[in-house]
């Protein structure tokens, strides 16, 4: 209900004003209720954008500059999901279980080996959700839910067992082409 509906509906009872369209009462009022109006709108803004179940603009925004970049080329939903889960980190929450959700919310696939024996994580991000995405971005955000006391060793590189099984060429075919790893972790032709 307008601001101007609800103070007529709430003068008309008292039968002192006349609320008729053309008085001198219903100008004051309509003046009152568009400042009002705008006001229960912005209101209603902040309420929005105070949660981030509900946020749409800057209430995301301002979340996102607290942990990394603004979000704005991702849907709504996603930007959601994404400060939700940040928000929700709890100091039982540095595990390779936690860490592999980070990863799917960072959009990496992957996997993650564990080497407890030299306190360090290599983690294969074979594929990216937008392949467009700043790695290095999408590397820091992964190593906040890391233990700091863990090395970690990114590997951006698309090669694992199911690439290179998918090729259907023999370790002798491979052999031949007498690659350094390096090569290897570029080579397309496999």
């Amino acid at each position: 209900m307008s601001a101007l509906n609800s103070m007529k509906q709430t003068l008309r009872p008292l039968g002192f004003y006349n609320l008729n369209d053309n008085t001198l009462i219903n100008a004051e009022l309509s003046a009152y209720a568009m400042v009002l109006d705008e006001i229960s709108s912005y209101l209603s803004e902040i309420e929005r954008e105070r949660f981030i179940s509900t946020a749409e603009s800057y209430g995301l925004s301002m979340r996102e500059l607290i942990f990394t970049t603004e979000q704005n080329e991702k849907i709504i939903q996603e930007r959601r999901k994404i400060l939700l889960y940040r928000t929700a980190i709890t100091p039982n929450d540095f595990n390779k279980t936690s860490i592999k959700k980070a990863m799917e919310i960072g959009g990496i696939t992957g996997y993650i080996i564990e080497n407890p024996s030299q306190s360090t994580i290599y983690i294969n991000c074979f594929e990216l959700a937008d392949s467009s995405s700043d790695k290095e971005a999408i590397k820091s955000m992964v190593e906040e839910f890391l233990p700091a006391h863990l090395e970690c060793i990114f590997d951006f590189s698309n090669l694992n067992w199911d690439t290179i099984d998918s090729k259907n060429k023999t370790f002798d075919e491979l052999d031949v082409e007498d690659l350094t790893w390096d090569e290897i972790d570029n080579y397309e032709k496999i």
